[in-house]
């Protein structure tokens, strides 16, 4: 099986991988006209927002409930991938680029500063994309890159069970060969727009095997089929973007199996490193962004005399949420570089995750002490800082609870399991 990253692409592939992603695209004409510049692709690139963002799409609230802001976030994925921006530091011979990491950083971040909402696909981008560049063959790179760039087919992520979840390697979903396909037969849980999405690149265990993380399949699975039942589920904010998927016979070609059969651990791990840094980036980096307005906010408080801006709040409260926000920042942006690199990004990724998560959630909480009451009504400014608060609480879970990030880290440092 030939892999993306060994060796190019045949001249037939790539036209057809660019096809959706036109080389005179308006990344490609910032690229050209920057001549090196970091800075002049980061003003061109922000002129593009300023010309191609609605402000109505500016500043939403995160939910897929709320069905206009799933279009939103649908179409400004197209726009953005049609323009060339999502995929600005891919290799060439993935049909990108082959821009440097700060250029993809200053993407993300012009995204955040413009109050951009997240592109539906840039999960599935960040995370299963550079997997299957990776790991995968040209012809499924071939196949699926276009459209999940475009949005012209959603993607979700089929990993977690209802008893395998931080526990990866406990899956029980079952993939039998037959043939020249794969029969799926289980169950996945918090799979998120599986209600929505065209595609999901799923784990599952292909082979028995005495060591639980051997046996594993990494597999691209068509989600418009008989033997597919997709159930959301409503979380504590209202919205169903959370979903079980029941398999009960699902089929996928054989060949839409990632790299080799029993092989998907080694996958999983990378598409994991990927989720809790730069799958992840662009919420990370909303950190500072949210810190800037509540700061804001108290210190406009102070000056009009208002008790509820203590001074304690701007001194040992505040600081924290600053430093944890930098930190963040930081440390995205080197696990992006490292990423660019080919480097592993295994330790640096559970770093970013476990600021980026509980840092969240004390800003979240440090912005309930000071709003009190204006911190849950409906039409009061703080409103938005409550509902960012609820989806806050999963924050510390998904991508792998924080306690999974610290046992990385600490096998990293060469530290003894604990008992």
């Amino acid at each position: 099986m030939l892999v993306c990253t060994n060796m190019p692409f045949s001249p037939i592939i790539i036209s057809i991988m660019r096809s959706k992603v036109l080389p005179e695209s308006a990344a490609a004409a910032a690229v050209a006209t920057s001549t090196g510049d970091d800075a002049d692709f980061r003003a061109a690139f922000r002129s593009w927002l300023d010309d191609h963002l609605p402000p109505a799409w500016r500043h939403r609230s995160f939910g897929a409930t709320d069905t206009l802001l799933s279009e939103q976030r649908r179409g400004l994925g197209r726009l953005l991938g049609e323009a060339g921006w999502l995929t600005v530091n891919w290799a060439q011979s993935a049909g990108g680029l082959g821009q440097s990491a700060a250029r993809r950083i200053a993407v993300l971040e012009e995204l955040v500063a413009a109050g951009a909402p997240e592109p539906m696909n840039s999960n599935v981008l960040g995370i299963f994309a550079p997997t299957l560049i990776k790991f995968g063959s040209e012809e499924q790179c071939a196949a699926f890159l276009p459209d999940m760039v475009s949005h012209d087919a959603i993607w979700c992520q089929g990993f977690s069970e209802p008893d395998a979840g931080s526990d990866l390697a406990a899956i029980s979903t079952r993939g039998e060969i037959v043939d020249d396909e794969i029969i799926i037969t289980g169950q996945k849980v918090w799979t998120s727009y599986a209600h929505m999405a065209d595609y999901c690149y799923i784990l599952v265990r292909t082979e028995r095997s005495d060591k639980r993380h051997r046996g594993l399949s990494l597999v691209v699975l068509p989600m418009h089929q008989e033997g597919v039942t997709v159930r959301p589920l409503r979380n504590i904010v209202g919205t169903d973007e959370f979903c079980e998927v029941f398999l009960d016979g699902a089929r996928a070609p054989l060949a839409n199996v990632v790299g080799s059969l029993g092989d998907g651990w080694r996958m999983a791990m990378y598409a994991l490193g990927q989720e809790r840094s730069v799958g992840l980036a662009q919420r990370s980096l909303k950190l500072k962004g949210e810190f800037n307005a509540l700061a804001g906010m108290i210190c406009a408080a102070q000056a009009a005399g208002d008790p509820r801006a203590t001074p304690g709040m701007t001194t040992g409260p505040m600081v924290d949420s600053l430093v944890r926000a930098l930190v963040t920042s930081a440390t995205v942006r080197r696990a992006i570089e490292l990423d660019g690199a080919g480097e592993d990004i295994g330790a640096v990724a559970s770093v970013a995750k476990i600021f980026w998560s509980e840092g969240h959630q004390k800003q979240m909480q440090l912005a309930a002490e000071f709003l009190g009451p204006d911190f849950v009504a409906g039409d009061a400014p703080g409103a938005n800082w409550y509902r960012a608060s609820l989806f806050a609480r999963a924050e510390t879970i998904y991508g792998g609870t924080s306690q999974i990030q610290r046992n990385v880290l600490a096998k990293h440092l060469g530290l003894p399991k604990g008992r």
